[in-house]
């Protein structure tokens, strides 16, 4: 596969600009259920989550760096409502959260919600593509289970602090978790196709 470098640029929201290598083919099968297992979920803790990755051949570095975006997005309350009002036999609210956050989100996430309410993923600045998810997980204001245990457990704790101190080293670190990334699962000769129309195979 020749690779073609083009430029995708985060910098609209502030993030850093790179080259990406083109090539990929588009896949000939598309499924729902071959999504169960290959994405993480937002109660995974840190070994599930190095498992899933390391499977692709990304390291722990690599994947808070990737989980990084979530410093834009946002998250429907059932995926974080088990930390707001049923954590454990003697915690009702998860208490790696900030007080105040959690009072913030079950005002935003009350029991029972419209399904179609979301909140953001970084309370701080959810339109802007810095570090600042990793100063808010050294807050306790991680919104998902699989966000805050990357600063609870020992293990992973210093590589986010190191991003949360410099969004040089971030976006560094980013850049080259998504290259890496887009080296996953490429598809040649027969096994893929280059659609004339994204959202739908080649007839």
């Amino acid at each position: 596969i020749t690779l073609v470098l083009v430029t995708l640029k985060l910098s609209q929201l502030g993030g850093p600009s790179f080259n990406v290598e083109l090539g990929r083919k588009d896949g000939l099968i598309s499924k729902a259920s071959s999504v169960e297992g290959n994405l993480p979920k937002a109660n995974f803790n840190l070994d599930q989550l190095n498992a899933l990755f390391s499977k692709h051949g990304l390291s722990q570095t690599d994947m808070i760096a990737l989980s990084g975006a979530h410093t834009v997005g946002f998250s429907h309350c059932d995926q974080f409502a088990n930390r707001l009002y049923s954590f454990s036999s003697s915690n009702t609210v998860d208490p790696t959260l900030d007080p105040s956050y959690a009072q913030d989100l079950m005002a935003g996430c009350p029991r029972n919600p419209d399904p179609a309410v979301v909140l953001p993923l970084d309370p701080q600045s959810p339109a802007a593509f810095d570090n600042a998810y990793y100063q808010n997980l050294l807050s306790g204001k991680g919104l998902l289970t699989s966000d805050q245990v990357l600063f609870e457990d020992a293990t992973s704790q210093p590589t986010v602090v190191r991003f949360a101190n410099s969004a040089a080293d971030f976006n560094d670190a980013f850049v080259a978790a998504m290259r890496k990334l887009g080296r996953v699962g490429v598809k040649t000769g027969k096994d893929g196709e280059i659609r004339r129309d994204c959202t739908t195979f080649n007839s």
